[in-house]
């Protein structure tokens, strides 16, 4: 096991990974334990928490000059959520949070 954790904490992947399975399976369990309604899951989670989440991924991906591909990580476990248990608008809000990332990657474009 502890190899194991050597590992994960050796790739940044894997840390956009984690974070992206807390904030699409787990934050939505505990905004139901603490009684939120379906309006702030969908205001506070989905286009603020999670937006900010989708450029701190992009941004991220350029400081620590990663694949581009980590940038899909977050909005295909969004879609496998979606799928699972929401509306259709989720798919749309991928697709928001992927063009965010992209945008904020190119924004922060090294000027070497």
């Amino acid at each position: 096991m502890k190899n194991l954790w050597n590992k994960v904490e050796k790739s940044k992947s894997a840390y956009i990974a984690l974070i992206s399975i807390i904030l699409v399976f787990i934050m939505p369990i505990l905004f139901n334990l603490f009684h939120l309604g379906r309006t702030n899951r969908i205001i506070w989670l989905f286009f603020v928490i999670n937006i900010l989440f989708a450029g701190f991924i992009g941004w991220f991906t350029r400081k620590y000059h990663l694949s581009f591909f980590n940038m899909v990580i977050f909005p295909v476990i969004f879609v496998i959520s979606v799928f699972v248990k929401y509306g259709k608008y989720g798919y749309f809000l991928s697709g928001i949070y992927l063009v965010l990332s992209i945008l904020i990657y190119f924004l922060f474009d090294n000027e070497n």
